[in-house]
């Protein structure tokens, strides 16, 4: 009946629709360079569609806080339902109100220690996390051309561009949207952007986190907030199983708005179920994919001009020995 030990979960920070439709391009890059030589307003190259504002790419380094992670032997999330139901819920990582916080750098794997914890043996066909709505990016890059940036007027290109914490983003580029961690800031109508540029290649050393809010699941954003169930959206099949996200207010009861989103549960209803024997064993490591949205001005008219980087939506997996 123990299952303590270290846990073994792979949170791989993936491009998907899970929580709103993004950009969904793959930057090609010249050697290491981001490639931006393909027009003014469409500067970014998808290597499977074309040239574009936008694409992603892997982040330096990738914020995430977790409430709780936990394994489940009955659906916590129903659809139709006002609330979660967490009762069958068995906890890896549990609720204490504070946030555990992981630092995913790149594509290496990054440990996180737990607090020791107990399982019961058996099948487990679900897991859930619970996670802060707010994720931070910090990012750099070298561009193949000058890049301009805005701090309320477009400022002097550069070709090394790295994330500054000056505005807090909304997943829907919202203006103006309260939320539980600030105001949201349109970066690109207020001629803000989350990163600045320069010709320094040292510059980029200054890079900080910046930090997008995940308030709504719905693509036609914060006006089409379904109250019932926490804005509830089913994100399909996800790898390991199919994916439902739910806004929350806390740790039992789901958001009603955008502004009141302190929190996403993420839940996995398991293809195949997960065993847990009384020698199971669990190391817990992270580890990013494409999970930075890199976003241009597409009405640029001298030189490409950066809007911001965001934070794509996450995926979840868990795997026992």
């Amino acid at each position: 009946m123990i299952i303590k030990q270290i846990l073994v979960l792979f949170i791989s920070l993936l491009l998907s629709l899970l929580f709103i439709t993004k950009a969904n391009a793959t930057c090609e890059m010249t050697g290491e360079a981001l490639n931006t030589s393909n027009g003014v307003g469409t500067p970014v190259n998808d290597s499977d569609i074309g040239v574009g504002d936008a694409c992603n790419y892997v982040p330096d380094t990738y914020q995430v806080e977790f409430y709780r992670m936990s394994l489940c032997t009955s659906n916590p999330d129903v659809a139709g339902e006002a609330q979660p139901d967490l009762s069958s819920c068995v906890d890896m990582l549990a609720e204490t109100g504070a946030t555990t916080q992981v630092n995913i750098v790149g594509t290496t794997e990054t440990s996180l220690d737990v607090p020791d914890f107990t399982i019961p043996a058996g099948n487990y066909p679900y897991m859930v996390a619970r996670l802060s709505a707010r994720l931070g990016i910090k990012h750099a890059f070298e561009a193949t051309t000058p890049v301009a940036w805005a701090n309320g007027s477009v400022q002097d290109p550069g070709t090394y561009c790295w994330t500054v914490n000056n505005v807090l983003t909304g997943i829907d580029n919202r203006d103006g949207q309260i939320t539980p961690f600030g105001t949201t800031v349109d970066a690109g109508s207020a001629d803000k952007s989350n990163m600045q540029c320069s010709n320094v290649s040292t510059d980029v050393n200054n890079a900080e986190f910046s930090y997008e809010v995940v308030y709504v699941n719905d693509d036609n954003g914060c006006a089409s907030f379904d109250f019932n169930d926490g804005d509830r959206a089913d994100a399909g099949n996800v790898g390991n199983g199919e994916g439902i996200s739910r806004m929350m207010q806390s740790a039992t009861t789901s958001a009603t708005s955008c502004e009141n989103t302190n929190s996403i549960l993420w839940t996995i209803d398991l293809t195949t179920p997960l065993v847990v024997t009384e020698t199971s064993n669990f190391v817990l490591n992270f580890r990013t994919t494409d999970a930075v949205s890199i976003d241009f001005n597409g009405g640029a008219i001298t030189n490409p001009m950066i809007v911001k980087v965001g934070a794509d939506p996450i995926q979840a997996y868990l795997t026992v020995n």
